[in-house]
C-alpha cells in the first residue's frame, strides 16, 4: 500500500522501526534521539559517498528498483519521520510553518555562499 500523507507515512515507519527493535523500552529519550542523529549524519554521509564516488545513478546495493542516491535520501527521510513520531512532533505542520518562514528570507539568507 503506498502511503501519500507525511503524517500517515510517519505513522507506519514508526510502527514498523518499534516492530524491529530500534525503539528499546531501555534506552531512554536522549540515547535515542543522539543514536539517530548520528545514524541520519550516517545517512547524509553515504548520500555524499556515492556522489564523490559518481555512483548516485547507479543500482544500490539491495535487491529493490531505487539508485544509492534515491536509497540515501529515502533513508535519511525514514530516520527523521521515525524521530518526528517518536517525540510525538506533527511533522507536516512543522514542514509547512518552516517552509512559509524560509519564503520570507532573503536571497541565500543574506549570506553570500
Amino acid at each position: 500500500i503506498m502511503i501519500t500523507d507525511i503524517n500517515e507515512l510517519a505513522d507506519a515507519i514508526h510502527e514498523n522501526a518499534v516492530n524491529k527493535g530500534f525503539h528499546p523500552m531501555t534506552q531512554g529519550l536522549m540515547d535515542f534521539v543522539s543514536n539517530q542523529c548520528n545514524n541520519m549524519h550516517g545517512e547524509v554521509t553515504e548520500l555524499w559517498d556515492s556522489w564523490r564516488a559518481g555512483n548516485q545513478c547507479l543500482q544500490c546495493d539491495k535487491p529493490i528498483e531505487l539508485n544509492c542516491q534515491e536509497e540515501e535520501l529515502a533513508d535519511l527521510i525514514i530516520r527523521a519521520l521515525d524521530v518526528s513520531r517518536r517525540l510525538q512532533l506533527d511533522i507536516v505542520k512543522a514542514i509547512n510553518i518552516k517552509h512559509e518562514y524560509n519564503k520570507t528570507r532573503p536571497f541565500k539568507h543574506g549570506k553570500l555562499n
